[in-house]
């Protein structure tokens, strides 16, 4: 077993189902920063739930099973999300056992960045 950081992604204050340009960009960067994430191997999953019409304000929109040494490393990396950053999402980081070495079909390996991959 391995820890992770299991993120519950959750409907922020600043969520509208609204197909707007400024929804657009952010989400745009929301998926830009979960492809580098996964680059940088601190991504082991991510997906969005199926959220039903009528959902509570502050629905689950989806997870985020991260690859970190620390809670603090966690925080740090949802934070910079665009979403997060502009309210459109809020985080739940939890610790979470699971199997070493998470993984799905069409992963790609992890970009290495000097000796320690960073």
């Amino acid at each position: 077993m391995k820890l992770y950081y299991l993120v519950l992604i959750r409907r922020g204050s600043a969520w509208t189902a609204a197909e707007t340009p400024e929804v657009k960009q952010v989400s745009a960067g929301h998926m830009a920063n979960i492809q580098r994430m996964t680059n940088l191997g601190k991504m082991a999953l991510a997906g969005p739930f199926e959220v039903p019409e009528g959902a509570p304000a502050d629905a689950p929109a989806g997870i985020f099973i991260l690859n970190v040494p620390s809670m603090e490393e966690a925080v740090a990396v949802t934070q910079a999300d665009p979403a997060v950053k502009a309210g459109r999402f809020k985080v739940d980081i939890l610790p979470w056992y699971g199997p070493a070495g998470i993984t799905y079909d069409g992963m790609e390996a992890p970009v290495k960045h000097g000796p320690e991959g960073k």
